[in-house]
């Protein structure tokens, strides 16, 4: 795994418009790409995880599908965040046929609310549109 893409790398409440502001999440997309090649296979997916910082085990994962040539993976994640100030962990690898995963590479996304003191705060409300959301096991 190579050239971690993530854009943008933050985005601020004040940017999005009031159709995006929706029962205290903001509606956001978030471009992400990575290169994958396994050199003795194929790689048979490319996984991402979105973590926030304050709750590890509020992540969102799923894949990436492959972007325009043999070795870029990525796509537009849609995604609902809580109104708080957070930092996200991007981790993205490469599970090849013989399903084994190979090296991971880390991003950051930053939200960053108009009111900073913390409404909000305590819901676990990280949802993905897009993908499939994990088992909350």
């Amino acid at each position: 795994m190579t050239s971690l893409q993530v854009s943008p790398d933050s985005l601020h409440e004040s940017d999005l418009a009031p159709e995006e502001i929706e029962d205290s999440l903001a509606q956001v997309e978030v471009d992400v790409s990575a290169r994958a090649a396994d050199p003795d296979g194929t790689v048979e997916r490319v996984v991402f995880v979105f973590e926030p910082s304050s709750n590890p085990r509020g992540t969102l994962s799923g894949t990436l599908p492959s972007a325009n040539n043999a070795t870029r993976y990525g796509g537009r994640l849609g995604l609902s965040l809580p109104l708080v100030d957070e930092v996200y962990t991007v981790r993205v690898f490469a599970v090849d046929d013989d399903s084994l995963s190979g090296n991971q590479v880390t991003g950051q996304f930053r939200f960053v609310p108009t009111d900073t003191s913390g409404a909000g705060e305590g819901e676990n409300a990280l949802r993905m549109q897009v993908h499939r959301r994990p088992d909350d096991s």
